[in-house]
C-alpha cells in the first residue's frame, strides 16, 4: 500500500542571525576548545586523527607490517588485498605474517629510520638519507681518506658525533625534519619536481599550497572564512556529542567546497548536494552540520525549534523508524498547513511529549493536515474548539474517506484511510486528556457510524506480482546484475555476484526483501535431497522459519557462500550472507535499499522488456519498468503458487501470513474471467473412457455438476451434497458420471503417483488380490483419461491452447481456496537476536 505523503514544506529560508559578530561569539563560547585532544589543534585549525580512536574514520591497513592509511576499519589496503587473494593463509593469519616488500615499507612521506651512527651519548636522531646515514654524515663518509673504507669500518674508526633532530618541515602537518630551504626530504622532492614544470620558486609559498595535501586521517578549516571555521567546527563537535563518527576525508572535501562561502546558514544544502548525491558520507556530513546550525540559530535567537513555520524532525529528538536503528534524513513539515492555532499547539505538545518515531510523526501529521483542511471549509474554519460539533467531525471523517494515493491518484486502501481519522483521533483525545482543548464540546468525538464500509478485493489486489514472462526476460540478462553496481570496497565480480544471489533468492522463495537481505551465512539446511532455507520473519519478529526450497536455489547460495567465506567483509557482517558496505552501516548486513537500488539500476541497464499487452498493430507493448522493485517478486511468487492451485493454507504457510485473508488476496477471481473460464474448458470436458462429454452451456457446467478432487461429477445426489456423498469413495475412474476437463490434469497426475505407491505398499504389505487389482485398474483408467486429454491438447493450434491453459490456470486458482491441506513448517528459536 502506497501511503499519501507529509504535505511537502517549502525549504527552510536560512535562518541568518542578525549581527553576524554577535553569532560567532555566541558560537565561539560553545565549541569546546579542548576538543578531541591529541587530534584537533584549535591554534592551526588542524585535524590529525587518531587512527586508534574508533570514533575517528580512519585506521591502518590490516596488515601488522603496513603503514597504509585507510579511510574505515578492518580493511586491507590495495597491495595486500592483492597479496591475500594470491596466498592461501586465513584473514587473520595473513595479517599478523605478511611483510610488505622493502621497498614500500616506509610510509609515503614519513622520514626514514634514524641515522645508524651510534655513540655512548646516544644515537643520531637524523633521518637516513644513503647507506644508512643522514646527510651530514653521509657527506663526511664520501670525502674519507681512504675511498676502499666501507660504512661499517667508517663507522668504527670516525670521530663524528651523534647530531640533534632539526626543526620540522615548513609544511603545515608535517613532522618530518627540515632539510633544506626549510623542507624535509619529501616535500624537497615534491617541490623541485614541480620547479621543473612551473610551479613557484619561493620554498614558503609552494610549503603553504602543499599544506592542503593532507593524509587520510588530516583536515584543515585554515583556508575557510572565519565564521564557517566556527560554525563548521560547532557542527562537528555536535555531531561528536551524538555519538557520531568524525570522517576525515568528508571533512576534507567539505572544507575544499566551502572555501569563498560566508556562512553555512547561507547554504542552500539540495542545491549543495545536487552535483555529489553518491558521495553518501559527504551528502550526509554538510547536512547534518546545516541542520545543527539552524537550530542553533534558533535558540541564538531566542526560539524553540517548533516556533518556526518549517519543523526539521530532526529538532524533535524523534527516535528513528529504521530497523538498523541508524537515522536517515529525518525530513521536514509545514507546520503552517495546519490552519488553526489550537490544533497545531496541540500536535506541538504531543510530539515533544509522547515517545514516537519520524515515521509516526509524519503519518500523524499528514492526517491533522487533511483534518484541518477540512475544520477550515466549514462555517467558522474551525478556529474555535469551543465551537465544533459533530457536523465537523463529520467533515473530518469525509475527507479521511476521500484520501487518495499520491502515486497514481488512486482511493487510498480502506485501512490507511481508517488509520489517518484514528490518527486526527489521537491528538483530540491528546489534547483532552492534557486540558489543552478545554471547552471541547462532547459531540466532536468519534462515533460508531463513522466506520468505513467494507471494501471488496478485486482479481487485481495482489496484482503487483511481476508477470512470469517478465520474470523471464529478467533472467536473461541476468549477467548485467551488479555490472555498473558500486558497493563500498567489494571487487567488481564479487558485487555481481552477490547481487545476482540475492535477486535469484528474491525470485526463488518469495521472502521479503529485508529478509533477504539479513539471511544468515549459515541459512541452508540439507538432508538428503531436501534442501531448507532458515530466515526470520523480522517484520513479524518470527525468527528461525524454515521454507523448502529446490536444488537449484540450493546450488547458488552454496557457490555465493563459498565466494563469501573468501571475502573480506566488515567484522559485524561476518554471521550474514551478505554483508554491508562497512562497519558503520545502519545494518550489520546489506541494506534492503542497496538491494533495491541494484534491482533499479540492473532493469533500466536491459535493453528492452515488452509485456504480454498488444498495440494497434499487433505488436507487443514495453513493459513498465517502474513496476519491477524487490517486494513485487514477492507477490510473484504467491501469485505464482497461487495460479498453480495450490491450497491456500498451503501457501499461507509457505508466505508465512498470520491472517489466511491476506493470502486470499491472490486467488480472487472476478465472475467474468471464471465464467469466461468455464466457457472455454467446457467444450473439452472428456468422460471416464476419454469420450467428449462437454457441457451444454457455462450454466449447465455449474449448476448440474459438482468439483471432486479429479474432475467433475454429475451424480444428482453427490451435486446436491455439494460434493461430499460419493457412493463409490471417489473412486472416479470407474464412475459414469466423472467428468473431467484440462484444468484437472496437474491432479489426475498426481493422483496416479500416489496410487502407485499405494500399490507397491500394498505389494509388500500382501495385501489380497483383489486390492492390487483395484489399485491397478485406477491407475489405468485415470492414465487413460489424462493421455487422451494431453493428445487432445497437442493437436490444437497454439494460440488455443494457451487460451486452455489460463483457462485452467484460473479454474485451479479458484478450486484451491475450497481444499484446504496444512504443510507443517519447523520453527526453531533464535538464540541471541542480533541488536546491531
Amino acid at each position: 500500500m502506497t501511503s499519501p505523503a507529509v504535505l511537502a514544506a517549502e525549504p527552510l529560508a536560512p535562518v541568518v542571525p542578525l549581527d553576524s559578530t554577535a553569532w560567532m561569539s555566541w558560537l565561539q563560547a560553545r565549541v569546546d576548545p579542548l576538543w578531541r585532544p591529541g587530534e584537533w589543534s584549535q591554534q592551526d585549525w588542524f585535524f590529525d586523527g587518531d587512527v586508534d580512536n574508533p570514533r575517528t574514520a580512519a585506521s591502518r591497513c590490516l596488515t601488522a607490517s603496513c603503514w597504509t592509511l585507510m579511510p574505515s576499519r578492518n580493511l586491507f589496503c590495495r597491495h595486500c588485498l592483492d597479496a591475500h587473494k594470491a596466498s592461501l593463509l586465513s584473514r587473520e593469519e595473513f595479517a599478523a605474517s605478511y611483510k610488505r616488500p622493502r621497498r614500500i615499507r616506509t610510509q609515503r612521506g614519513s622520514d626514514r629510520e634514524p641515522c645508524v651512527l651510534a655513540r655512548t651519548s646516544g644515537r643520531c636522531e637524523r633521518p637516513a638519507h644513503s647507506g644508512g646515514l643522514c646527510r651530514t654524515h653521509y657527506s663526511r663518509w664520501r670525502r674519507r681518506p681512504d675511498q676502499q673504507v666501507s660504512v661499517e669500518e667508517w663507522l668504527a674508526t670516525t670521530t663524528a658525533e651523534p647530531l640533534q633532530a632539526k626543526p620540522t618541515c615548513v609544511v603545515r602537518g608535517c613532522a618530518n625534519q627540515r632539510v633544506i630551504s626549510g623542507l624535509c626530504n619529501t616535500h624537497l622532492q615534491s617541490w623541485e619536481r614541480e620547479k621543473r614544470a612551473g610551479a613557484t620558486r619561493d620554498p614558503e609559498q609552494w610549503a603553504r599550497q602543499a599544506a592542503k595535501r593532507l593524509l587520510t586521517n588530516q583536515f584543515s578549516l585554515r583556508d575557510l572564512a572565519e565564521p564557517v571555521r566556527w560554525e563548521f567546527l560547532y557542527g562537528l563537535q555536535q555531531r561528536d556529542a551524538r555519538g557520531g563518527v568524525i570522517e576525515p576525508v568528508a571533512a576534507r572535501q567539505l572544507a575544499r567546497r566551502l572555501e569563498g562561502v560566508p556562512s553555512l546558514l547561507a547554504v542552500d544544502v539540495e542545491s549543495f548536494v545536487e552535483g555529489i548525491a553518491k558521495q553518501h558520507n559527504l551528502t550526509s556530513l554538510i547536512r547534518e552540520v546545516v541542520r545543527a546550525l539552524r537550530r542553533a540559530a534558533l535558540s541564538f535567537r531566542g526560539l524553540e525549534p517548533t516556533d518556526v513555520d518549517s519543523w526539521d524532525l530532526g529538532w524533535l529528538d524523534l527516535r528513528s523508524s529504521a530497523l538498523g536503528g541508524r537515522r536517515h534524513r529525518p525530513g521536514q513539515v509545514d507546520a503552517s498547513a495546519i490552519r488553526q492555532q489550537w490544533f497545531r499547539e496541540v500536535i506541538k505538545s504531543w510530539a515533544t511529549s509522547v515517545s514516537l518515531d519520524s515515521g509516526k510523526f509524519k503519518r500523524v501529521f499528514t492526517a491533522c493536515v487533511v483534518a484541518s483542511d477540512a475544520m477550515h471549509a466549514r462555517p467558522g474554519g474551525g478556529q474555535d474548539h469551543t465551537k465544533l460539533r459533530f457536523a465537523d467531525m463529520q467533515a473530518v471523517f469525509t475527507a479521511m474517506s476521500r484520501i487518495r494515493r499520491t502515486t497514481d491518484d488512486e482511493l487510498a486502501s480502506r485501512s490507511w484511510r481508517q488509520h489517518s481519522f484514528g490518527c486526527f483521533l489521537e491528538i483530540v483525545d491528546f489534547g483532552r486528556k492534557t486540558d489543552m482543548l478545554p471547552g471541547v464540546p462532547g459531540s466532536f468525538d468519534r462515533d460508531k457510524t463513522l466506520v468505513l464500509p467494507p471494501e471488496e478485493t478485486t482479481e487485481d489486489a495482489a496484482g503487483r506480482a511481476v508477470p512470469e514472462p517478465v520474470i523471464a526476460q529478467l533472467d536473461a540478462h541476468l549477467a548485467l546484475m551488479g555490472a555498473a553496481f558500486s558497493y563500498g570496497e567489494m571487487a567488481r565480480a564479487d558485487v555481481e555476484l552477490m547481487m545476482q544471489t540475492a535477486y535469484l533468492v528474491l525470485r526463488d522463495t518469495g521472502r521479503r526483501p529485508i529478509e533477504v537481505a539479513s539471511l544468515s551465512l549459515k541459512c541452508l539446511e540439507t538432508r538428503g535431497d531436501e534442501n531448507t532455507l532458515v530466515w526470520d520473519n523480522v517484520k513479524k519478529r518470527r525468527y528461525g522459519r524454515k521454507l523448502p526450497i529446490t536444488r537449484e536455489t540450493a546450488t547458488v547460495i552454496r557457490t555465493w557462500q563459498a565466494r563469501r567465506r573468501q571475502m573480506e567483509v566488515p567484522s559485524r557482517s561476518r554471521k550474514y550472507l551478505f554483508p554491508s558496505i562497512t562497519d558503520r552501516s545502519g545494518f550489520a548486513h546489506m541494506d534492503a535499499s542497496s538491494l533495491a537500488n541494484a534491482l533499479r539500476e540492473w532493469v533500466a541497464a536491459i535493453p528492452v522488456l515488452l509485456s504480454d499487452e498488444l498495440d494497434e498493430q499487433g505488436r507487443r507493448m514495453p513493459f513498465d519498468r517502474t513496476l519491477i522493485f524487490p517486494y513485487a517478486f514477492r507477490h510473484a511468487y504467491a501469485q505464482r503458487h497461487a495460479d498453480a492451485g495450490v491450497p491456500v493454507d498451503v501457501l499461507r504457510e509457505l508466505m508465512d501470513h498470520r491472517s489466511i485473508v491476506t493470502t486470499m488476496s491472490y486467488y480472487q477471481v472476478s465472475l467474468k474471467r471464471k465464467r469466461e473460464a468455464i466457457t472455454t474448458l467446457r467444450k473439452h470436458t472428456v468422460d471416464r473412457s476419454g469420450r467428449p462429454a462437454p457441457f451444454t452451456s457455462p450454466t449447465d457446467y455449474e449448476a448440474q455438476s459438482v468439483a471432486v478432487p479429479f474432475g467433475n461429477c454429475r451424480e444428482p445426489s453427490n451435486v446436491k451434497a455439494g460434493g461430499k456423498a460419493c457412493a463409490i469413495r471417489f473412486q472416479c475412474a470407474g464412475c459414469g458420471f466423472y467428468r473431467p476437463d484440462p484444468s484437472y490434469l496437474p491432479a489426475i497426475e498426481e493422483h496416479v503417483n500416489d496410487l502407485r505407491a499405494d500399490r507397491e505398499t500394498a505389494k509388500a504389505m500382501d495385501a489380497d488380490d483383489f486390492v492390487v487389482r483395484n489399485l491397478g485398474d485406477q491407475i489405468t483408467a485415470f492414465t487413460n483419461v489424462a493421455d487422451t486429454m494431453r493428445d487432445r491438447l497437442s493437436s490444437l493450434p497454439k494460440d488455443e491452447r494457451e487460451e486452455i491453459e489460463e483457462a485452467s490456470a484460473v479454474l485451479r486458482k479458484v478450486r484451491a481456496t475450497r481444499d484446504h491441506k496444512l504443510l507443517p513448517l519447523t520453527v526453531i528459536r533464535k538464540e541471541t537476536p542480533d541488536a546491531s
